[in-house]
């Protein structure tokens, strides 16, 4: 990108900066919202808290979902609708109470065994609303585990529900076999992708922005839109170069690179919010621990102003180059544009390589309990 011609198109100004603020506020603001349908007991909430990657639903064997509730992660929101064609949800009722065009997507979870009332259930959705129903079977490593006991391999398992499923709700659909114990597993990134198609440009961002990553194409994706971010958020500093107040300028780039660097951490779910989540769930080694922790200080306003002053050479070429008409200010915003971007990239890299790290220390655990659940 032509950093000068981005100055002079869009950051003119007061409006440019307006436009650019305007961007960010519409991709934060964005929401994803997707229907979970299903009987009880089919992994809606297990599929949910699979999806972005942390517990954000209560999971059991009991019909725990009761009424229509929403979990707003990030802007992704998942509606868990209590399922149909039971005594306590008659079917007639249903879709019209759930409000389906209220919806991005849906997703019609079953497992073990597919009933009537799934099939009614696919059939009018399909008819009341014209879009992509995806067909969830959840639990298949529960399949193959009595498979397995019973004799049977996974080569030969694996097909034959695919076969059911399709045979059911049309080979033409969207059927997955998956895993929420295991997301990176059968077809879980693949159902991943599918959902994307659902979307349009600002929702695709957004999904990627809150769902975790689970194979090295997810995480590709969140590299893609997080660098696309930090072109917005280094846009606002070159604007901020115009500032003609010396030393304001500087506490704007601050909050700037503050902001931007707490959105990649979000991103990356690398922030201190979600690291305490999962530290929970298992405990990292001293080294992960280092890594984990230094990338934690990129949010703070305290890292960014030590970081500033390591580039006093480059701050001090911006504040002598306003006091020069038009092209010195068109260089200070040159450069507060360059600063920013090349701080945002770096951050980008280091969390896309911690990600890596966390990635195979989770497929390593998920490994050794499934070996550990195969002996007993």
């Amino acid at each position: 990108m032509d950093v000068f011609h981005l100055v002079r198109s869009l950051l003119s100004g007061e409006s440019g900066a307006s436009q650019l603020e305007d961007e960010l506020k519409h991709l934060e603001e964005t929401e994803v919202r997707i229907a979970l349908l299903g009987r009880s007991g089919t992994g809606k909430s297990s599929l949910m808290n699979a999806l972005v990657g942390e517990r954000v639903a209560a999971s059991g064997a009991v019909e725990t979902t009761l009424s229509a509730q929403e979990f707003n992660v990030n802007g992704l929101i998942f509606v868990d609708l209590p399922g149909g064609g039971t005594t306590r949800f008659p079917f007639d009722e249903y879709l019209d109470t759930v409000k389906v065009a209220r919806y991005d997507a849906f997703v019609l979870l079953t497992s073990k065994r597919i009933l009537e009332s799934d099939l009614e259930l696919f059939q009018e959705l399909k008819s009341r609303t014209g879009k992509k129903i995806h067909i969830v079977r959840t639990m298949v490593d529960q399949d193959l585990e009595n498979a397995h006991h019973d004799g049977q391999s996974a080569e030969l398992v694996l097909p034959r529900l695919r076969e059911d499923l399709e045979s059911k709700f049309g080979s033409l659909h969207h059927c997955w076999l998956v895993s929420n114990r295991h997301p990176e597993k059968f077809d879980f990134p693949a159902f991943c992708d599918s959902l994307l198609e659902d979307f349009d440009e600002a929702r695709r961002d957004k999904f990627v922005f809150a769902a975790q990553a689970y194979t090295l194409d997810q995480l590709m994706r969140k590299r893609e839109v997080a660098e696309r971010h930090v072109i917005l958020f280094a846009g606002l500093a070159a604007v901020n170069g115009f500032n003609p107040i010396p030393g304001a300028d500087v506490m704007a780039d601050v909050a700037i690179l503050v902001k931007m660097n707490q959105w990649i951490l979000r991103c990356y779910k690398l922030d201190e919010e979600h690291l305490k989540k999962q530290l929970k769930r298992a405990p990292l080694t001293s080294t992960q621990v280092t890594l984990v922790n230094r990338l934690i200080a990129y949010g703070t306003r305290e890292f960014i102003i030590s970081a500033i002053k390591r580039q006093a050479t480059r701050m001090t070429g911006k504040e002598l180059a306003k006091w020069v008409p038009v092209v010195g200010q068109m260089a200070s915003a040159g450069l507060g544009f360059a600063l920013t971007r090349w701080m945002g990239q770096d951050l980008v890299q280091q969390c896309d390589e911690a990600t890596r790290v966390l990635m195979d220390r989770s497929l390593t655990q998920r490994k050794s309990t499934g070996r550990k659940s195969l002996r007993d």
